[in-house]
């Protein structure tokens, strides 16, 4: 008998071609960055990541400008693919920042809840294309065919096998060069740097609005325009 599988999650991912052009610029940029920071704010098993210490705007750095261009554009191909219609949404890149994983570094599983949609661009990895200098993992919190809650818990030996029926979360190699995009809301996380050099990506958190005189109705699903918004007055 089939068995049909529903609701997948879309991750789109592409290799920059112009990506080693740019790569020292963006290593170097990303170093000043991180130099420049406030005093470390995050556990020393963490990797040191912009947003928290005071490099979230990389999306207005000049040094960045040519990632940037290419977020927008496979951004707006990623909505396409989806099927939404862009003539009717406006898109802003809320903020961005650096990320800098040393030796046994890691990241741990969070969602972006402010944003729609989350990018990661990889600058530099050690073995580039392994799991050693750490992979993205997202995980699925739904895990809709876990017919009694709990069965895939590490503390039963119930799943004889895993495959793709049963799988609660998927993994994407770090690769240099690559962009990867997918939604904001998911849960997702990066294993441990077990290499001794930097693996430097770039995180991006990017927007929907609705387009200002759009259709009634749109503004239920879309944040309005931001020119329509009114900061209150006494503050």
């Amino acid at each position: 008998m089939p068995v049909d599988t529903w609701f997948p999650l879309a991750v789109y991912y592409e290799d920059l071609a112009d990506a080693n052009n740019h790569k020292k610029q963006l290593i170097d940029a990303s170093l000043q960055l991180e130099k420049e920071g406030y005093e470390r704010r995050a556990f020393p098993e963490m990797a040191w990541t912009g947003d928290l210490h005071g490099a979230e705007q990389i999306h207005i750095d000049p040094r960045f400008s040519w990632i940037v261009g290419q977020v927008e554009v496979h951004v707006q191909q990623y909505l396409q693919t989806l099927g939404l219609d862009l003539n009717q949404i406006d898109l802003y890149i809320q903020r961005a920042w650096p990320v800098i994983s040393r030796h046994q570094q890691e990241v741990g599983s969070h969602s972006h809840n402010t944003a729609h949609i989350s990018a990661v661009y990889y600058v530099s990895v050690p073995n580039s294309g392994s799991d050693e200098a750490g992979s993205l993992v997202f995980f699925d919190d739904v895990r809709p065919n876990e017919v009694s809650p709990g069965l895939g818990s590490e503390n039963t030996n119930i799943i004889a096998s895993w495959n793709y029926l049963n799988q609660d979360q998927a993994m994407y190699l770090p690769t240099e060069g690559r962009l990867i995009l997918f939604p904001a809301k998911q849960r997702h996380g990066v294993t441990m740097n077990h290499t001794e050099g930097l693996r430097i990506s770039l995180s991006f958190d990017v927007v929907l609005t609705a387009k200002p005189g759009s259709a009634a109705g749109s503004y239920e699903f879309l944040p309005p325009p931001p020119q329509q918004w009114q900061k209150f007055g006494g503050i």
